[in-house]
Order: structure tokens, then sequence, then C-alpha cells
């Protein structure tokens, strides 16, 4: 028999039209003097670049993710900023932490403690998932976050539901990545196939688009607003695509479109003779 856990609060978004319009960016690796670089790119110029340009296209926005990897540099700086950042999205968002936000800072600025969270956006339920794991890149679920989710689920059974993590469920392809994937992955498959509402799983990590379907449900990751992952390398590879962001329309139906945008007419300064970082 699972335990109950403290249900917390829920967020009710309302009065949103159709369809609802979400967008998903990620792993912008801030540090806490926005002039430095990682890997030769100044992550802040990249970062501010991708939110002016989903301000160009996105007139409104009905709710905007983060989906982990705030920071590479984890100070209160660094999300003192990324706070002052987001002012200028006139939407509701929320922020979900990655393996480099470990750290009291994010707690402090970015509410770590908030997740897991529902999010209700018309007749959809956005559940935001924590995957971290205390000084591991890799990711994974607790007993107890398998448990908030079963009972997520039961909770808002008249929902579409669309979950939000950082870590990849799913293999992307490339190796030097996937041994870092959330490690939990057949537990969480096993949670969620007893439910059939659910449509969408969004998660970073990977800095690349994915887009793959499993057991009915669509596994999502959008491209870095910071350096770009190539796909399917063996060893660790550094892609010359632009960052950008993702975008979904959910329906009422239970259907969604989703895209991913990018910057054009930018270059960027990347050292990609680089073995990681």
């Amino acid at each position: 028999m699972m335990c109950q856990v403290d249900r917390p609060a829920s967020q009710n978004i309302s009065d949103v039209a159709q369809p609802i319009r979400v967008v998903q960016c990620s792993d912008m690796h801030l540090f806490s003097d926005p002039q430095s670089k990682l890997l030769g790119l100044n992550t802040q110029a990249s970062f501010t670049a991708v939110l002016e340009l989903i301000q160009q296209e996105q007139p409104h926005i009905d709710l905007l993710l983060s989906t982990g990897d705030v920071a590479q540099q984890s100070t209160p700086d660094t999300y003192a900023r990324f706070l002052a950042d987001m002012q200028s999205i006139q939407a509701p968002w929320f922020s979900i932490p990655g393996n480099h936000d470990l750290d009291d800072a994010y707690k402090q600025y970015l509410n770590l403690d908030v997740t897991p969270t529902e999010v209700i956006i018309g007749n959809w339920c956005c559940i935001l998932l924590n995957s971290t794991l205390h000084n591991e890149i890799a990711g994974g679920f607790t007993e107890l976050t398998l448990t908030y989710l079963q009972q997520a689920l039961e909770r808002q059974k008249d929902k579409h539901i669309m979950i939000a993590l950082h870590h990849n469920p799913l293999a992307v392809g490339c190796d030097w990545l996937d041994q870092h994937m959330l490690k939990t992955s057949d537990e969480f498959f096993n949670t969620i196939a007893h439910f059939p509402q659910v449509k969408v799983v969004l998660h970073g990590h990977v800095h690349q688009q994915f887009e793959q379907l499993h057991q009915h449900v669509m596994y999502l990751a959008c491209p870095s607003t910071s350096l770009q992952f190539k796909p399917q390398c063996k060893d660790f590879t550094l892609d010359t695509i632009n960052p950008g962001y993702r975008w979904l329309d959910l329906y009422d139906d239970g259907q969604f479109e989703t895209g991913v945008s990018r910057l054009k007419d930018h270059e960027f300064i990347v050292d990609y003779q680089s073995n990681g970082y």
C-alpha cells in the first residue's frame, strides 16, 4: 500500500483561450558574471537573445516552463539575474531544477521546494517533477516522488496530462550523454502506464531537439539556450546549430502541436574542439 503524500499547493491558470500556448526553454548554464563563457560561449548573451526571440514570436503565452540547469555557477547573483531577465516574459512561468542547480541559492531564489507541483491550465494539468540526485549528473526519482506522481495522476483523472522534468527518460542516441539520463525510467514508465491521459513528457538536459513516441506518450526535448549537443554521437560533440526554444499548442480534446524555433542571423563563438565541460 502506498502512503499518502502531502499534496503541494496546486496552481490554477484560468481564463485561457484555445489552444493553450506553452513555451519551454532549458539549460541556460548562466554564471555569476554575465561576461563569463562556457566553452567560448557567452551563455548570458545567448539566453538574452532567445528571450528576445520568444517575445518577438510569441505575443501570447499561457505557460512558460524552464526545465533545468539555469546555472553553470549556482550562486545568488546568477539566479537573481535570471529572475530579473524573466520579468520580460509576460506570462505565468515555472522553473524546475537541473543537476547543475543543486545549491541553496536555487532554493532561495527559485524555490526548489515548489516541486513537485500540479499546474492546472484549462483542460490540462502540467505536473512538475524534480529529477535531480545529490552530487550526481544522472537523474532519478525517489519513492516519494513516484508516489506523489501516482497520486497526482489519480487526482487529475479528468485532465490531459503533461509532465515536465529535467533528465531524459528515454535514451537520445548519444552514448556519452545517455549514461547520465533518468536512472529510474522503468519505474516512471510503469507509474504512468496506468494513466492514458498522460500525453506529453517534456525534459531538458540533452541540449538538442528530440521527439519520440513511447507507449503512446510523446517525449520532447528542446534546444538549449546555450551550447547545443550534436545528436547521435558516441563522444561529447557540440553542434553548430543555434540556440532556441520549443512551443506547444494544447487542445481541449487532448491533441497537441509542437515545434522548435532557433535564433537566426546570430553568430556565437564556441570552442567546437572541446572534449567536455
